[in-house]
């Protein structure tokens, strides 16, 4: 199996660092996946920081989502890291129905 950590996507500090952080919409562990991704990546959150997202301008919480062994990226990457509107909960009811998977 790889390095977990080598394949954990590129984040940046932001330049300022909010007196208060948002509230985390996901927790650890919670079931999530990518709602506006053709592919349907899913897995679970397996970390939440606040940075920027290293290849583009933007800030707040980002998820580290380790993804399901059945997802369909999972072969080229076993992480990625999401902002909280490109997730959305995935129940542990509708997986058992997801791509055949059974948790």
């Amino acid at each position: 199996m790889p390095d977990l950590f080598s394949q954990i996507p590129p984040v940046a500090m932001p330049e300022v660092i909010p007196s208060e952080l948002p509230q985390q919409r996901f927790h650890l562990g919670e079931w999530v996946r990518w709602f506006q991704v053709p592919n349907g990546d899913y897995g679970r959150v397996i970390g939440v920081i606040y940075a920027q997202q290293a290849s583009f301008i933007a800030t707040g919480l980002n998820y580290l989502v380790l993804l399901d062994e059945r997802s369909p990226s999972r072969e080229i990457c076993t992480c990625d890291f999401a902002f909280e509107d490109d997730i959305e909960s995935l129940e542990k009811s509708s997986l058992d129905g997801f791509q055949g998977n059974h948790v």
